[in-house]
């Protein structure tokens, strides 16, 4: 049985690749909404939770897992850590899936002003004069919150109910918050990041699956400088990028 921590686009192709194999697994995603993206077109177990150490160990036990199959975000690395640690404990393997890099538009860093973490870019933010536009989901805006005021922020986020509330407690109001679901090509960045008065975009390092290029790509056009968080560091075993090489290996024990 195969524990698979989801969270992306990628994830939901390599579980469903997985499952046609029928080889057996087990899905956990931290939302609802992520659980029903998972169960579209696909029979499989799925669990919506945030797995602490002693869940995750629990699942192991009474579901006799072998293997741990972490396709989360680039971003979440804690659950990654997490992951990592208990697979060391349970001695069971641990495998890997990240995305490709993000291409850069003319293979160039122009315009980009890399950030170690959000903290840095929200200090490398706070101090370019204008609206910063964020592009990097709702989980780190608090992080920009404690350096800039809402007022100056504008939040690009899922359109899900409970994190249009958070954002409206936080002081974001329909000036300054877009509920949408991307990713979006480079028209649709042009066209926001100027009707909102951009000085400086914000994003992630999350790939081409991400919408990175595209946002680079606008924000070239417009001239705007981008700030972009670099992805954290972690040691990965059995870490691939090529997703066939990871099924073909997994086929392998089942």
């Amino acid at each position: 049985m195969i524990l698979a921590l989801c969270g992306t686009i990628e994830g939901r192709e390599l579980v469903k690749r997985l499952s046609e194999k029928n080889i057996p697994l087990i899905a956990t995603v931290t939302t609802e909404y992520g659980g029903k993206l998972l169960q579209e077109n696909m029979d499989i177990e799925i669990l919506t939770e945030k797995l602490d150490k002693n869940r995750m160990k629990e699942l192991i036990a009474k579901r006799n897992v072998k293997e741990i199959l972490d396709i989360t975000h680039p971003y979440a690395e804690n659950i990654s850590k997490l992951a990592l640690e208990v697979s060391k404990e349970e001695n069971i393997d641990y495998y890997r899936y990240e995305r490709q890099d993000t291409i850069h538009t003319g293979d160039s860093d122009e315009g980009i002003i890399w950030a170690d973490d959000f903290h840095h870019a929200a200090k490398i933010a706070s101090e370019i004069e204008g609206k910063v536009f964020l592009t990097i989901g709702s989980n780190q805006i608090p992080i920009f919150l404690e350096k800039i005021v809402a007022d100056r922020l504008i939040a690009r986020v899922l359109p899900l109910s409970n994190i249009v509330k958070l954002c409206e407690q936080r002081g974001f109001t329909p000036d300054n918050l877009i509920a949408m679901k991307g990713p979006f090509n480079k028209e649709i960045n042009i066209q926001m990041f100027k009707n909102y008065k951009a000085s400086v975009i914000v994003a992630k390092d999350s790939g081409k699956t991400g919408g990175t290029d595209e946002k680079i790509q606008a924000a070239r056009e417009l001239d705007l400088p981008v700030i972009l968080v670099k992805k954290p560091t972690l040691e990965y075993e059995n870490l691939y990028k090529n997703m066939n090489l990871l099924v073909d290996k997994i086929a392998s024990l089942y």
